[in-house]
């Protein structure tokens, strides 16, 4: 049980501080927003080509990955390669090297095509040379972060990425206002800001580099990161897919409209899932040996669950309040009621992220590429169905049934390989309670201001004491947080607390 404990405590720990680098993230991109949405420097039409262009970038990132991050991961811990962690760093940098040069020199003289693809059009010829470079870079950039989450260098890993975010923010900012550069200026900044991390960590990239080569570890490398290329690509086509259809099949003002519920939304994402996913990985493959791995496992599934659910309904209820401060245009204003079902949408994700320890312990990539594969046919199949019909509430219901089969599928399979006992029935409370309040701010948007408000800050406040009428929390648990609560209830020891957290 100690064992346990601390396992949740530096998981913990590593969560915080790759949550408050993702906090800044989000709070860059809202920084933007306003920018993005000012009519006197982009048009409503506008915004939906930067949503193209942004989901752009993101598939092909996931292609020129190449499987690669995942694979230095499960390798550099494997018990038979304890002994040469810094070869196998410096091969797959190496390896990633070559790949993103090979898809520079291959896509950049297509983007006339691509851009009259995408936009009819070959104007963003330019601009995707800019996306295909700042993607080679991040590429590059992914391994060189898996080698500090791998070795829980989680301050190193936000500090850096925090430096990176402001200067491409400082720099966004500068071609947007000062030079006038509109949509290209905003790509142009993440290319020099992805440049300058190479150089910032150059030293700790050297530092953990022993020249090496192996065909056979290539070869087992590659054939286990194969089918994770795959998933990630049908995967970051999941994430994007709803936008390009609503391109295809509705218009750029409703890419525009959707793609700001979803930058909301997907906050969830970024500050939580992505947050614990950092932290929690490295820690999984650690444990597979241990004694108190699979409770472990469920304790991180449930508690993660329990802390995105509370951000669920805080975006949910207060999406509408939250919208009409940060846009500079009304017509944006109706993108909040779609945000509940994306956000709910992220809950499920946080599922699949946590139930799926067992296919990366028992290196069963291939089930993983085939079920994003099938979930990714079964969202387009929905967005054909549902936005004709229903525009962005079409794309955003085709979303969160998508992530919710992509679990279902991904869960059974899981558990069919490395059986976990997960505590479903309050997965189930969770997600049913949640939803509910998640929903109710719908119904009271007519009510003045001050009302409102307090109206949802009651539902957000009751949500803890709901769960504990149904039974939801363990006797070791309410200890826990009776323990919290006196601790931090006394004013008078304010300062003596704050320096417990700074050991921390």
């Amino acid at each position: 049980m100690a064992t346990l404990l601390n396992s949740i405590r530096q998981t913990s720990k590593d969560s915080i501080v790759y949550g408050l680098g993702n906090i800044a993230v989000k709070i860059i991109g809202f920084v933007l927003i306003p920018l993005y949405t000012n009519p006197k420097f982009f048009s409503v039409d506008d915004f939906g080509v930067i949503a193209i262009l942004d989901i752009t970038g993101l598939v092909m990132i996931s292609v020129m990955a190449s499987g690669l991050p995942q694979s230095l991961m499960r390798w550099y811990w494997d018990k038979n390669h304890t002994n040469n962690q810094k070869g196998i760093f410096f091969m797959s940098l190496i390896t990633q090297l070559v790949v993103s040069l090979a898809f520079c020199l291959l896509l950049i003289p297509l983007t006339g095509q691509m851009s009259s693809a995408i936009f009819n059009t070959t104007d963003w010829s330019g601009t995707l040379k800019l996306i295909i470079a700042a993607s080679a870079l991040q590429a590059l950039n992914n391994i060189i972060n898996t080698l500090m989450r791998l070795q829980a260098r989680s301050v190193m890993f936000t500090v850096t990425n925090l430096s990176k975010l402001l200067i491409v923010l400082t720099l966004t900012i500068y071609f947007i206002v000062f030079r006038h550069i509109g949509v290209k200026g905003i790509y142009q900044a993440q290319v020099i800001g992805n440049s300058l991390l190479i150089l910032f960590v150059l030293p700790y990239t050297i530092k953990n580099c022993r020249i090496y080569f192996d065909f056979s570890v290539t070869k087992a490398m590659s054939r286990y990161g194969f089918p994770i290329l795959l998933a990630n690509f049908a995967a970051a086509a999941l994430n994007v897919i709803d936008r390009f259809s609503l391109n295809s099949l509705a218009a750029l003002k409703y890419v525009a409209i959707y793609t700001l519920a979803y930058k909301i939304s997907s906050v969830l994402k970024l500050v939580v899932v992505d947050s614990i996913k950092m932290a929690v990985t490295p820690l999984v493959l650690q444990k597979m040996e241990a004694p108190d791995n699979k409770r472990f496992y469920s304790k991180t599934l449930l508690y993660s669950s329990y802390v995105l659910m509370l951000g669920i309904i805080v975006i949910s209820l207060f999406s509408y309040e939250i919208i009409k401060l940060i846009t500079s245009s009304k017509e944006y204003w109706e993108s909040f009621y779609v945000v509940p079902l994306l956000s709910l949408s992220v809950f499920f994700l946080n599922l699949r992220e946590t139930s799926s320890y067992a296919l990366i312990i028992k290196k069963k990539t291939r089930i993983i590429g085939l079920i994003v594969v099938f979930s990714c046919i079964l969202n387009v199949a929905l967005n054909i169905l549902l936005i004709p019909k229903l525009d962005i509430l079409g794309a955003a219901l085709a979303t969160l049934i998508t992530q919710l089969c992509y679990w279902l599928m991904n869960f059974y399979f899981s558990q069919k390989e490395y059986y976990i006992p997960y505590e479903l029935r309050k997965v189930t409370i969770l997600f049913v309670t949640g939803g509910l309040i998640s929903f109710s701010g719908l119904l009271i948007t007519d009510l003045p201001l001050i009302l409102r408000i307090t109206i949802k800050t009651g539902c957000l406040t009751a949500f803890p004491f709901i769960l504990y009428l149904f039974g939801f929390y363990e006797t070791a648990e309410l200890s826990a947080i009776r323990g919290f609560i006196s601790k931090w209830i006394n004013i008078r020891n304010l300062p003596e607390n704050l320096k417990s957290l700074r050991k921390i």
